[in-house]
């Protein structure tokens, strides 16, 4: 029996574009399965347009349309009051991420755009820090499976680059790099001044807009403080 409708499978081709310049459409995702795509290294003050069409699985049937492009948006961006606590407003600011075991670099605003955000200052040599990482990372991982408008950011307080790579290890988040900026920042130093870290583990939480909602979340409920920190949003 032979039906008009094109078969595909269940994948899509999706675009986007640049709308000043009249920029030509570019596939981000050529065989796109979810419902949600991330694109990192957008222009905050840009805007963007996107459009999809499914994959076909019959070459006869030749390409799809794609659907009319969508409304224009702009990328998110970090708060002021968030990037105010980077060294130059956190232009430029990278964090450290891991792509399985390697770690890569991932900047600021992509990585907390929109998010609440937790400080995790830690050390390997703290005998409480290390009972308590496993218990954040189980946290972490479940949370993270129903929502990802929450980030956890390593700043460490090892002694030496060696210990905190080997602690990273055992994260499942981001970490500020141990060693000074381009600039000859040391973020890590500079969080802990700011927050008067003088006592670990410390896990400090901020809104979106970057004010502190929990001082130190250790030992505390995390769902709670959570909804606190959303409600601000």
């Amino acid at each position: 029996m032979c039906s008009g409708k094109k078969a595909h499978d269940n994948t899509f081709e999706l675009q986007m574009r640049e709308v000043q310049g009249g920029a030509a459409w570019q596939t981000i995702a050529a065989s796109l399965k979810n419902t949600e795509a991330r694109k990192r290294n957008l222009t905050s003050s840009a805007l963007y347009q996107f459009r999809v069409r499914p994959n076909t699985t019959d070459s006869s049937d030749g390409n799809i349309p794609f659907s009319p492009p969508s409304n224009q948006v702009q990328a998110l961006s970090i708060s002021p009051g968030l990037a105010r606590l980077f060294p130059r407003g956190g232009d430029g600011a990278m964090l450290l991420t891991k792509n399985n075991t390697a770690m890569t670099s991932m900047k600021l605003a992509d990585a907390l755009a929109g998010k609440v955000t937790m400080l995790y200052f830690s050390a390997h040599w703290c005998g409480p820090c290390r009972q308590f990482t496993p218990q954040l990372a189980n946290y972490y991982n479940a949370l993270k499976k129903s929502s990802n408008n929450v980030e956890v950011i390593f700043v460490s307080l090892d002694h030496d680059e060696s210990s905190f790579n080997s602690y990273y290890k055992s994260m499942p988040w981001l970490a500020v790099p141990f060693d000074e900026d381009d600039h000859g920042n040391n973020v890590r130093e500079d969080l802990q001044g700011r927050f008067s870290v003088n006592g670990i583990p410390r896990l400090v939480v901020l809104n979106a807009q970057g004010s502190v909602v929990e001082e130190n979340a250790v030992g505390k409920d995390l769902n709670s403080i959570l909804i606190r920190a959303n409600s601000a949003i």
